[in-house]
């Protein structure tokens, strides 16, 4: 055979030989699957969290009863922010182990659960497939565990102790009302010598105030509470506040009564003081019952 022939039957072959490749590799390529991570979350949710904010309950935790419904949870703001995976309320109590509790019945997320939980506001917190939405084995909790840790005697005292703060709370809260009610009314009167009944109330309310703001304190530590960390954080802090003032406004009580003379000074700081009083029982109220309690 001529070389110029034979050159062009090696260039033939070689070409045949690269398309049946291209064809062999093309028929063997599978398309890469893509993650559905909302159809993973939705699954965790079942799993962990649906037992007390799931949909079937008469009375969800928190009032908060739609976990399994994805495209809702997305659409609160409050709750999440897609696309921006550290800064929602939802990332920030999975992260910190407040929720689901260590104490939960079915246990606590792993590290791999809250990846997930991640991945999913990360992605921008899509909604489950439809198989999945129609599918009853995906919303099958997970077994019961055990409680998985040890609770020591230290936390079972603080525990025990943090609940006196339930028992507590609505003895100084009424009683700062009614000091209040009674200075508006001596106020009202134009009675200037100071009333002992409001200075009675102030200082037993002054009083009962620090060990309910202290107990309050022992009673967040001990992960009781279903509301946001923000929330939690404000009463605290403005239950400490109110009690700082109340007991400030009830040495300024006591002053006018040895003078007496009511000042103006006590009329203005007993009035703030039921101010914050009652903004710290509202945040409380939220925390206990819910945002949309009155709904």
């Amino acid at each position: 055979m001529p070389p110029k022939q034979t050159l062009h039957w090696l260039r033939y072959l070689w070409s045949l030989g690269v398309i049946a490749g291209i064809q062999t590799g093309i028929a063997n390529a599978q398309p890469t699957p893509t993650r559905d991570v909302g159809t993973e979350v939705r699954r965790v949710f079942a799993g962990k969290c649906a037992g007390c904010h799931g949909p079937d309950l008469e009375k969800p935790k928190a009032r908060f009863g739609y976990i399994l419904d994805l495209r809702r949870v997305a659409e609160n703001p409050e709750m999440v922010i897609p696309s921006r995976p550290n800064e929602p309320e939802l990332w920030l109590l999975v992260q910190r182990d407040e929720m689901p509790p260590s104490d939960s019945p079915h246990g606590a997320l792993s590290a791999e659960q809250k990846e997930v939980v991640r991945a999913w506001i990360a992605a921008g917190a899509p909604d489950a497939t439809t198989t999945v939405l129609d599918s009853s084995s995906s919303l099958s909790p997970e077994p019961i565990r055990p409680p998985p840790a040890e609770i020591t005697s230290i936390d079972r005292i603080i525990r025990w102790l943090g609940k006196f703060h339930l028992l507590m709370l609505h003895f100084p809260i009424a009683l700062i009302l009614a000091a209040g009610a009674g200075e508006a009314w001596s106020v009202w009167q134009r009675k200037s010598i100071p009333s002992e009944s409001v200075r009675f109330c102030l200082w037993l309310g002054a009083l009962a105030a620090i060990p309910t703001v202290g107990l309050g304190w022992l009673f967040a530590a001990a992960g009781n509470g279903d509301g946001s960390p923000q929330l939690l954080m404000a009463h605290r802090w403005f239950g400490t506040a109110a009690s700082v003032w109340l007991f400030m406004t009830a040495i300024c009580a006591e002053l006018d009564a040895r003078r007496g003379v009511r000042s103006r000074v006590v009329c203005v700081l007993l009035a703030c003081g039921v101010l914050i009083t009652a903004l710290t029982a509202h945040l409380g109220g939220l925390l206990a019952h819910g945002a949309d309690f009155f709904g």
